[in-house]
C-alpha cells in the first residue's frame, strides 16, 4: 500500500506535465497574418485627399468628402504642398517594406519615404515605422481589393489642423 501512493502521484505529476507540454506556445511560432495584409500589399497610386469631417474655410462651409486636391489654389502656398502629392505612387510590400515616390513632407511628415509597414490593433490601424524607428499610425477608412483609404491629420501651415482622408487606388 505504501508504495502505490508514490506511484500514484508520480504518475499524476507526469500526467500533468504532459498536460501542461502540450498547452506551451510556441515562442517563436509568429501569428498568421490576416487577409487584409493582402489586401494592403501592393503598388498603390494617390486617387486625392478629401475632408474626414465637415470643416469651414474662408468663412465657407465644407463638407465631408471634398477633395482638398480640387480646393488647393484657395490655401496659398501651402495649397502647393497638396497638388504636389497628386502624382504619388505607395508601394507596400509583402515583405513589411513601404517606399513611397513623391511628397510627403505635409500628408505623411513622420513615416517620409521609406520604411516598414504593419496593420496593428486588429487590424484597424496602418503602422507606419520610418527608418529611424519613428511609428506613424493611420486608421484605415477603407480597404478592397481596389482602394486603401487612410485617415491622416494634417497641419496645414497658415491655415489649421485637418483631419482629412487619403484615398489610394491600385
Amino acid at each position: 500500500m505504501r508504495n502505490s501512493i508514490p506511484i500514484k502521484a508520480l504518475a499524476l505529476l507526469a500526467a500533468g506535465q504532459l498536460l501542461m507540454a502540450s498547452c506551451k506556445k510556441n515562442k517563436d511560432a509568429t501569428p498568421d497574418k490576416s487577409a487584409k495584409y493582402g489586401l494592403v500589399a501592393g503598388n498603390w497610386q494617390q486617387k486625392d485627399i478629401v475632408f474626414a469631417v465637415p470643416v469651414k474655410l474662408g468663412g465657407q462651409n465644407i463638407p465631408a468628402g471634398t477633395s482638398i486636391i480640387k480646393l488647393a489654389p484657395l490655401l496659398g502656398q501651402a495649397g502647393a504642398l497638396f497638388t504636389c502629392t497628386t502624382t504619388n505612387t505607395y508601394q507596400f510590400g509583402a515583405d513589411g517594406k513601404f517606399n513611397i515616390k513623391g511628397c510627403t513632407d505635409l500628408i505623411l511628415p513622420t513615416a517620409g519615404n521609406a520604411g516598414s509597414w504593419k496593420l496593428d490593433v486588429h487590424d484597424a490601424v496602418f503602422l507606419l515605422t520610418n527608418e529611424k524607428g519613428n511609428n506613424d499610425p493611420h486608421w484605415i477608412e477603407n480597404v478592397s481589393d481596389s482602394t486603401l483609404d487612410l485617415s491622416i491629420t494634417v497641419t496645414i501651415p497658415g491655415v489649421a489642423t485637418a483631419p482629412l482622408v487619403l484615398k489610394l487606388k491600385k
